[in-house]
């Protein structure tokens, strides 16, 4: 009798109990996220990210955290993304420099790509311009092509690392002009927009969120962008299409990633916070303030997207003679 009655009890407080015995929910997120970018601060993902960042951080009610992170082409920063825990603190800003470009130039990268990233979303692209110093006695394009065959291997083309976006555009237009500039390569776009500023180098490839603020400063000149149509930021800026040289059509475009296997709750709060971020009017007016074009666009094959485009960047490598340094 007496065992029957404990037995009752324990039931009951069973019953009454359970939910506080069992173990609880988490509910993501329970502290500060990291947003990981492949350049120093002051760069045009820098300012993109930043501008992201503190828009996760109003929506997810946590500290989003800039953690910059340049070097090796962007793949320092890949590599340690791709071996983070898929849990969704670990974000990662960046574009083709890192997602297609270095696997279409070197003979082995530290990730890939296609398989060890999550997709939470594409956020846009940024227009990538020639650039020289304000001064530079040369004012256009066909000045420049015709001082760089009568000195070949003797002007320098910057770019913002070793196989970007910038230093694949600055290939394409020398192969596709027929002149031999000397490639120097920086770590971030800051770095290689001063030494421009300062005339350490003659001329540049960057995208226009860093070259707005220079234009503006009356530090610098563009002599042309290497979209196929002008960008609403530069209107009077002719392309490289339309100067002459033909199949030039080359933007960065810009996507935020986890590692791969993340939670499908995570995941979706994730891509619906970044998706209502890019579509807001306010934000839509800040990227369009330093030159970002905004356009929110889930992947539905993230790895099927990769690798066609990874294969287009190969063909292009090799005919532009595009080779790891």
């Amino acid at each position: 009798m007496k065992r029957t009655a404990l037995t009752i009890f324990l039931g009951l407080v069973g019953l009454m109990g359970g939910n506080s015995l069992a173990p609880a929910q988490t509910v993501y997120p329970e502290k500060s996220l990291q947003l990981i970018v492949p350049f120093p601060p002051g760069g045009a993902s820098d300012v993109v990210a930043r501008i992201i960042g503190g828009e996760l951080e109003t929506r997810l009610g946590k500290p989003v955290i800039i953690m910059n992170r340049p070097g090796g082409g962007t793949t320092i920063a890949a590599k340690e993304v791709a071996r983070s825990a898929p849990d969704g603190y670990t974000l990662f800003f960046s574009s083709n420099s890192s997602f297609t470009l270095p696997a279409a130039v070197k003979e082995s990268v530290p990730y890939d790509a296609a398989k060890d990233f999550e997709p939470l979303g594409q956020v846009g692209k940024i227009t990538l311009a020639l650039v020289t110093y304000k001064d530079n006695p040369v004012k256009d394009v066909a000045s420049l092509v015709a001082e760089a065959k009568a000195n070949p291997d003797k002007l320098s083309l910057a770019s913002f690392g070793v196989a970007t976006v910038s230093h694949f555009a600055g290939e394409l237009f020398k192969s596709s002009a027929g002149v031999k500039m000397v490639h120097l390569p920086y770590k971030g776009s800051a770095p290689a927009m001063n030494d421009l500023i300062g005339k350490h180098i003659q001329y540049h490839v960057d995208t226009v969120i860093a070259v707005k603020p220079q234009i503006e400063a009356g530090t610098v000149k563009v002599l042309a962008v290497f979209s196929g149509k002008r960008t609403p930021y530069l209107p009077d800026v002719p392309t490289l299409a339309e100067l002459g040289y033909t199949g030039i059509d080359f933007a960065s475009w810009g996507a935020v990633v986890a590692p791969k296997g993340l939670p499908p709750a995570v995941h979706d709060k994730l891509t619906a916070a970044l998706e209502e971020i890019v579509n807001s009017p306010s934000v839509i007016e800040r990227f369009t303030t330093v030159g970002f074009e905004p356009g929110f666009m889930r992947y539905s094959d993230w790895a099927g997207a990769i690798g066609k485009e990874t294969a287009e960047m190969k063909e292009i490598a090799q005919r532009a003679g595009i080779k790891e340094e």
